[in-house]
């Protein structure tokens, strides 16, 4: 019964209105075939004997590939495959990439060949099945091109066994076609491959945005502790210091919000494209007046050779730097120093070493530092010397896509926490 199961499909009947729409699109390129075999002809018959030429058909099928690259709407072919064929596809995503034109365009000449030599075999054939059967039924009747001895009753099995036949090539034909239908038409190893790249930049750059927003956030709120802590226990012996800290821990919130809201928008599917500028090595002073971190500041050579991309992720190895001396020095002090030299950036965080027992310990803070410098190709050490934790980086002035000064935009921010 499965065999014969395409005889009563709907998908059998769906496939050949497929194929006759192919002849169709046939049909053109067989008469252009047929005029030009006409003509070249030194004794061309009457009529139009070239459309059922089988040497026209198979010299007009390099113009239909031809003509198949200029195809104004793949859509359509994508849609009667869908519709007619039930193939299922994932249509490409660059619908103009010359990829999936000439997929497309495959697909657009096979629908064409096929569907005009199933067209025509159809053509010729129901009718001479009808035929066969209504001489088998009358008894007499020539039966050209079967032999002139066989007799008209044998018309009665040939005619729907002519039909039967013809079915089973248009099913095997719509299986086969259906098939290939989303190699041709769907999603290519090219479109993969640029969909998994797309996909891949997408991540990146959200994982960027929620690292931003850890490095901020994470060192805001160490500020606002710490401010806050020495507020509370001082604000009877000291209120001078105690509302200075408070306003510090003010301003420190108030940016920490602003970049926040920043972040948030980025992420948002509709949100608003506006950015504000991030900061970088020029705003240092502002990050050690607002840190809670006695911090000293020194700067040799010009910041603005220093790229843009570059200074922001030094500004953020800086920052998480001061988050470490709050959390873990013995005292909140330190010295950054910042050296612009011909191609490097060399930046110093030195501080009181850390409390015993916590000095040696290695965490994200640490990694996140020495991932931002490697993604910019430099380096970052830390270790105690002398007495005292000292952060060192190297950055190259200018990033891998050439850019410097504050024009550059972009980065990658890395993992931030406590050391």
């Amino acid at each position: 019964m499965r065999l014969l199961a395409p005889l009563w499909s709907r998908a059998t009947y769906r496939g050949w209105i497929w194929l006759i729409m192919g002849g169709a699109l046939m049909m053109p390129f067989m008469l252009v075939g047929s005029l030009f075999s006409d003509w070249a002809r030194t004794d061309p018959g009457p009529g139009m004997g070239g459309v059922v030429d089988p040497l026209v058909y198979l010299g007009v099928l390099p113009l239909v590939a031809a003509v198949s690259l200029l195809l104004p709407d793949r859509e359509v072919e994508r849609t009667a495959a869908r519709r007619l064929l039930g193939a299922d596809f994932e249509p490409p995503a660059d619908d103009a990439s010359w990829n999936t034109r000439w997929r497309t365009g495959c697909w657009f000449t096979l629908h064409a060949a096929v569907g005009g030599l199933l067209s025509g075999v159809t053509l010729a054939l129901v009718p001479y099945a009808g035929y066969l059967v209504f001489v088998g039924v009358a008894g007499e009747g020539p039966m050209a091109p079967l032999p002139d001895d066989w007799s008209p009753r044998w018309g009665l099995l040939l005619g729907p066994l002519a039909l039967v036949a013809l079915i089973a090539v248009v099913a095997a034909s719509t299986a086969g076609l259906r098939r290939l239908a989303p190699r041709l038409l769907g999603t290519g190893a090219t479109d993969r491959l640029a969909r998994l790249r797309a996909e891949s930049a997408r991540l990146t750059a959200r994982n960027r945005i929620a690292r931003e927003l850890h490095d901020s956030v994470g060192h805001a709120l160490s500020v606002v502790v710490v401010q806050s802590g020495a507020a509370a226990r001082l604000i009877e012996t000291d209120p001078a210091f105690a509302a200075r800290a408070m306003g510090a821990v003010g301003e420190t919130a108030r940016g920490a919000l602003a970049e926040l809201d920043t972040v948030i928008g980025a992420l948002r599917e509709d949100g608003d494209r506006r950015r504000g500028p991030r900061p970088d090595l020029a705003d240092l002073e502002s990050l050690a007046a607002e840190s809670g971190v006695e911090a000293e500041v020194r700067i040799t050579g010009d910041l603005r050779e220093v790229s843009g991309l570059a200074s922001r992720e030094a500004y953020r190895i800086v920052q998480e730097a001061l988050t470490n001396v709050l959390r873990h020095a013995d005292e909140p002090r330190a010295v950054i120093a910042v050296e612009v030299g011909d191609r490097l950036a060399r930046i110093a965080v030195e501080s009181p070493s850390a409390r015993p027992g916590r000095a040696g310990r290695g965490g994200r803070g640490l990694i996140g530092m020495r991932e931002r410098a490697a993604v910019l190709g430099g380096t970052v050490e830390h270790g105690r010397e002398d007495g005292r934790w000292v952060v060192r980086a190297a950055v190259p002035l200018e990033t891998t896509d050439g850019s410097t000064g504050r024009a550059a935009d972009g980065g990658t921010a890395a993992h931030s926490a406590d050391r």
